[in-house]
């Protein structure tokens, strides 16, 4: 050993040449070693191996097989130390096989598609994802994009932001799907695309897409151009001209000012506009005389929930604005559009040109101005009056008085705009969204709160007469929440023709009818009176919420298009829409 010393007094030198030579010495004479500071690990004598299950999927009732090691070690432990759960719900062991290396369970009723785990002890043991098969499926011919080298269906990938809105229109023999909301791209096609100058054009998809209903792919005869310049919220058939109503928070169509958060297009997409003489403050530019403007002259400066039409014929629209905007063409420049402001908080009637109704929650002595909501509105649906589509409007909200009457967080609006003294349903906390099926004629009601009506609602649900009475044959059972979710357990909860109730949330189980707690992981199908149905909750995890849905058919069979902000359904990845079956293929 070589050292190099570098100039110290004789007592630190000594020193350190005293503590060398001992711990040599001692080196020398104690030829020690020392284990790590962990013990090893010890060895499970139980392993699921990297293999399928046979069958790999499977109706309650069918016995599966699943590879393991330590068969032989499992048989002999007593039967209350081992327990198999497929996605959370018990199965029951049929049979463990050293000679195979196996363990074979029957799949249990109320078993939903998931992993596969093995609890021996106070050990677990995760394997391999097992589907259970049932009434309800995930559907792989709506947008599909191929199939692969194995025959498998290649998926596209949906949407890259959330749908707030999905609407079924026929015009004549033809069929067509529409979705609003928040995106700017679809099966990963952008918003927009370069060209070879640098320049950008657009590809159709902002915002608004008009789809197949059988193959759910963009139809390419929508020819909306750039569209709005700001997400849609929903889209209004119109009885007094051949298009719709589009509304929403945009301020522009197609590179068109003069939108005031809705506007007017024809069934193809484009804009209804008109070619119209503005002011123009220097004569000699010419080009400056006309401009090309929106035909619906009105709106409001805030966005727009919902619009419905009413009996009269009249736009009501419902949001959370204080203005409605009409345009002065007669007074605007090219280069800027002069609108009239007048007061109207939250609900206001408009003609279908755009132009103000001052019957309709209007205080035309101009004495006091209505207040509006108290707190913000959340959502609204229109109920039929008879065989009349055009029905009374129901309000929800976090509000609990209008016009300064008290209305405690719903309210139905009469002919003038005001609340209907004749509803009287109330809710403790805020609703967030509600739901109205025209073929049952119940309304679904979900939010924060804790009782509805003096009925205690813990799950933040209630089902309701279109009067607002509590249809009290619908009680939910009692749930969990996912260990990682907060929020509300329901966050929407939709009535469908036949009775049946979609529904889904944070919640992880549910109690049956025989009281004992299922997986139903943020999704779930309730018969009419709150029961999971048989046969139709054998889907696995659901993450993200629901916003609308569409019951349609796949082929021949009944289905159900779900849209809103999801990354996930039954284990698979989407993209915020999804085609299910919802009867046995």
């Amino acid at each position: 050993m070589f050292i190099r010393l570098r100039k110290m007094n004789k007592r630190t030198l000594f020193a350190g040449v005293v503590l060398l030579y001992t711990g040599l010495l001692s080196c020398s004479k104690n030829q020690q070693s020392f284990s790590g500071a962990y013990k090893d690990a010890v060895l499970s004598p139980v392993k699921f191996l990297a293999t399928q299950p046979v069958p790999g999927s499977g109706i309650a009732g069918v016995q599966v097989k699943f590879k393991l090691v330590g068969a032989d070690y499992l048989k002999g432990l007593p039967a209350n130390e081992l327990q198999f759960f497929l996605n959370g719900v018990e199965a029951p062991i049929d049979e463990l096989s050293p000679a195979d290396s196996s363990i074979l369970v029957t799949v249990p009723e109320n078993a939903s598609s998931g992993a596969a785990t093995l609890v021996v002890g106070d050990r677990i043991f995760f394997g391999p994802q097992f589907r259970v098969n049932g009434d309800v499926w995930f559907d792989s011919t709506f947008n599909r994009q191929g199939t692969d080298q194995q025959g498998n269906a290649i998926m596209g990938s949906g949407v890259n932001g959330a749908i707030t809105d999905i609407h079924y229109e026929e015009f004549g023999a033809t069929k067509n799907i529409y979705i609003m909301g928040l995106f700017t791209s679809f099966n990963g096609e952008p918003a927009y695309t370069a060209t070879a100058n640098g320049a950008t054009a657009s590809s159709n998809v902002r915002y608004m897409l008009k789809l197949d209903p059988v193959t759910g792919l963009i139809k390419g005869d929508f020819t909306k151009g750039e569209g709005p310049n700001g997400a849609l919220t929903g889209l209004l058939p119109l009885t007094r001209f051949p298009g719709f109503l589009i509304y929403g928070g945009f301020s522009r169509y197609n590179e068109r000012d003069g939108v005031n958060n809705m506007t007017r297009i024809y069934e193809d997409g484009k804009l209804d506009s008109i070619v119209q003489n503005v002011y123009n403050p220097n004569p000699l530019e010419t080009q400056y005389n006309v401009d090309t403007l929106p035909a619906f002259i009105g709106g409001f400066n805030g966005g727009v929930l919902r619009a419905f039409i009413d009996k009269k014929q009249r736009i009501i629209s419902v949001g959370n604005f204080r203005y409605h905007n009409k345009n002065l063409y007669n007074q605007s420049t090219y280069f800027n559009v002069v609108r009239e402001l007048t007061y109207l908080k939250d609900i206001g009637a408009t003609d279908q040109d755009g132009n103000l109704d001052t019957t309709y929650n209007y205080d035309r002595t101009r004495g006091q101005l209505y207040k509006g909501a108290n707190a913000p509105i959340n959502d609204a649906v229109q109920v039929r009056d008879g065989n009349s589509p055009y029905g009374k409007i129901i309000v929800v909200g976090k509000f609990t008085a209008f016009n300064g009457i008290p209305v405690p967080r719903i309210m139905r609006l009469d002919d003038n705009g005001q609340p209907d003294p004749g509803f009287q349903a109330s809710a403790n906390g805020e609703i967030t969204r509600i739901t109205y099926n025209s073929t049952t004629r119940r309304l679904m009601v979900v939010g924060s709160f804790t009782q509805f009506n003096g009925v205690a609602t813990p799950n933040g649900v209630i089902m309701l007469h279109e009067d607002g009475a509590t249809d009290m044959g619908f009680q939910t059972r009692e749930m969990t929440r996912a260990t990682s979710a907060a929020g509300q357990l329901i966050t929407y909860a939709a009535q469908m023709n036949d009775g049946k109730v979609i529904v889904s949330g944070s919640f992880e189980k549910y109690k049956s009818s025989n009281n004992v707690f299922v997986t139903r992981q943020g999704f779930m199908i309730l018969d009419e009176t709150g029961e999971l149905v048989p046969g139709m909750n054998n889907t696995g995890a659901f993450s993200g919420e629901i916003t609308d849905m569409l019951e349609t058919l796949s082929g021949s069979k009944k289905a159900l298009i779900l849209v809103g902000r999801f990354g996930l359904f039954d284990n698979m990845e989407v993209g915020n829409m999804v085609r299910i079956g919802l009867e046995p293929k």
